[in-house]
């Protein structure tokens, strides 16, 4: 009698256990956080990754000293190297714009604010590009300082991040494989639509973990992978993007 009571004991516990595990919810991830987690996955080494934003400035067309104003204001939130700070202004009918290229440590920043004009009516938008040399560690930090240096909301700011690996050598088919399907497994996402030739693999996905996301077609996407081989440096490059790859591959 008191085996099968033990035995009843142990049975309901382990039910309860595998109950638990199969109800619990993949842990939710930030953007920079699901890229960071994909990217280890793979065991490529990073080349570089990026962060980008855009945002409305407002609804009116500004001149170019107006712009040129808030492109320092901009600027000096960022504190870049003071020295590396070049900028180029464009000024014509309908359109101004002023673009600042400028490095901190090893973070390239391409900042653009543009407002145009089309009949009476008028809007201004600006652009931060960020490229980190040869790391991702400082994604999520990188985010928190672009919506510093805007200061806007952030549900008004649309961000794409990528990290960008490599391997030595070409990869087989069956090694292509198994790190495109690891990387999105860690992220507990899954393939929407894909495109693979002997030159190319690329993979749109979705995962619920990971917040916002972009439609293609009539499915919601919000991780792209690419794997490709180049025969000049002789190494297998990998981009992982969310929602999208922000750059060509």
């Amino acid at each position: 009698m008191r085996k099968k009571i033990l035995l009843l004991i142990i049975c309901v516990l382990f039910s309860v256990g595998s109950f638990d595990a199969a109800e619990k919810p993949f842990e939710a991830l930030t953007e920079e956080e699901a890229l960071v987690t994909s990217f280890r996955s793979t065991g490529a080494d990073v080349l570089e990754s990026t962060i980008s934003c855009w945002t409305k400035l407002n609804n009116r067309f500004m001149d170019i000293e107006q712009i040129e104003a808030e492109m320092n204001r901009i600027v000096c939130r960022i504190e870049p190297d003071k020295v590396t700070v070049v900028k180029n202004d464009e000024s014509g009918r309908g359109l101004n714009k002023i673009v600042v290229s400028c490095f901190k440590g090893n973070r390239a920043y391409s900042i653009a604010i543009e407002s145009i004009k089309q009949e009476m009516i008028g809007e201004t938008y600006a652009v931060i590009d960020v490229s980190i040399d040869k790391s991702y560690q400082e994604l999520t930090a990188e985010r928190q300082n672009i919506i510093d240096a805007m200061q806007r909301p952030e549900g008004s700011m649309n961000f794409s991040s990528c990290i960008v690996g490599t391997y030595k050598g070409r990869l087989d088919e069956e090694d292509t494989d198994k790190k495109s399907r690891t990387a999105l497994q860690s992220i507990n996402a899954r393939k929407v639509e894909g495109m693979e030739n002997e030159e190319l693999k690329s993979i749109s996905a979705f995962s619920s973990s990971v917040g916002r996301h972009v439609m293609s077609d009539d499915a919601r996407v919000n991780v792209q992978l690419a794997m490709r081989y180049s025969s000049y440096d002789d190494r297998t490059y990998i981009w992982i993007g969310t929602p999208l790859i922000p750059m060509g591959y």
